[in-house]
């Protein structure tokens, strides 16, 4: 069944029959915001595939010579098309980025690709296999996350979890490490371009709630880059207040250990940004009361662990 790019069906994805082959299309979607010295390795980790892509298109939310540049000149000797587009209309952001993208490619299956991060060669064979072998809507991989001087192997998502079970905690799905079929992804009305944080689990929230069905590839398929140069994984306010944003969007299915998790991670962030140190104790105080006495403890160890990494460039910040 065809469905129009303005999200309009007449069936739920879940009563679609799958894919029948592994010769389905891919489109691959870069949303782009003043990043131009990571996009050229972008665009080349998708060029680079083992299993060729139908096309590539760059989106940015801001006029962008430096992007617009790199792209021409990838473009000129790519075998496929590598198309460069700016919105400066709408609201600024990735998920717009990745939902105008999608509405001009044409591919059955559909890939979106940060450009500060970069997939394996072999990312579109094993993922757009996984869909017809599972019969799943979606497929996602595993991540490595990668700094100028570590790396550590990130999320390693699960099958079989319902909707409630990743609305407080994202268990491994990025705007980067999955393939989704066309139909289901707009039966959902793609990202949502209200939603400054968290939009990845918001995604797939709406997925899973709707009857669209996932697989996991169990394979380390995404390197995710790891910087201090505007991720939406960053510790300041805007962040905080975009999950205030996320958890009154998802009220009605927050149960009450989502809404601590939540609340928690509010806390923690304001406990690190927060202008005066006064305030700084106030969250913290609520960290401490929001995480119990034992689970203090096991979150301090782990810090600890961690903080190699975080002077790296590495972040909790999206964790429990």
């Amino acid at each position: 069944m065809t469905g129009s790019v303005d999200g309009s069906f007449s069936a739920p994805a879940s009563e679609r029959p799958p894919m029948p082959d592994t010769g389905a299309t891919v489109s691959v979607v870069i949303p782009t915001h003043q990043r131009a010295e990571y996009l050229g390795d972008a665009i080349r980790s998708v060029l680079a595939q083992t299993s060729p892509v139908s096309e590539i298109v760059i989106v940015s939310d801001v006029p962008d010579p430096a992007a617009a540049e790199v792209c021409t000149a990838i473009a000129s000797d790519a075998a496929i098309p590598v198309r460069y587009v700016e919105r400066p209309a709408g609201r600024p952001g990735a998920s717009g980025s990745r939902n105008h993208g999608a509405k001009l490619t044409t591919g059955d299956l559909i890939g979106f690709l940060d450009d500060d991060d970069v997939w394996e060669v072999e990312f579109v064979e094993r993922s757009r296999a996984a869909l017809p072998r599972s019969g799943a809507d979606l497929a996602v991989t595993w991540i490595v996350e990668f700094s100028d001087r570590h790396e550590k192997n990130g999320h390693s998502i699960v099958d079989g979890l319902r909707a409630d079970q990743v609305i407080s905690v994202n268990p491994g799905i990025t705007g980067s490490n999955f393939l989704v079929r066309r139909q289901a992804f707009w039966a959902v009305d793609g990202f949502d371009p209200e939603m400054p944080v968290r939009n990845d689990t918001d995604f797939f929230a709406r997925f899973l709630r709707a009857g669209s069905t996932y697989t996991a590839v169990p394979e380390r398929l995404l390197r995710q880059r790891k910087h201090r140069s505007g991720q939406l994984t960053a510790v300041n306010e805007a962040r905080a207040r975009g999950t205030e944003l996320y958890m009154a969007k998802h009220r009605a299915y927050l149960s009450a250990e989502d809404r601590r998790v939540l609340r928690q991670l509010v806390h923690r962030i304001r406990s690190r940004c927060s202008p005066n140190p006064v305030a700084r104790a106030y969250h913290l105080a609520w960290v401490a009361a929001l995480y119990g006495p034992r689970g203090l403890v096991r979150k301090l160890r782990r810090g600890r662990q961690n903080a190699a990494y975080e002077v790296a460039g590495f972040t909790e910040a999206s964790s429990s």
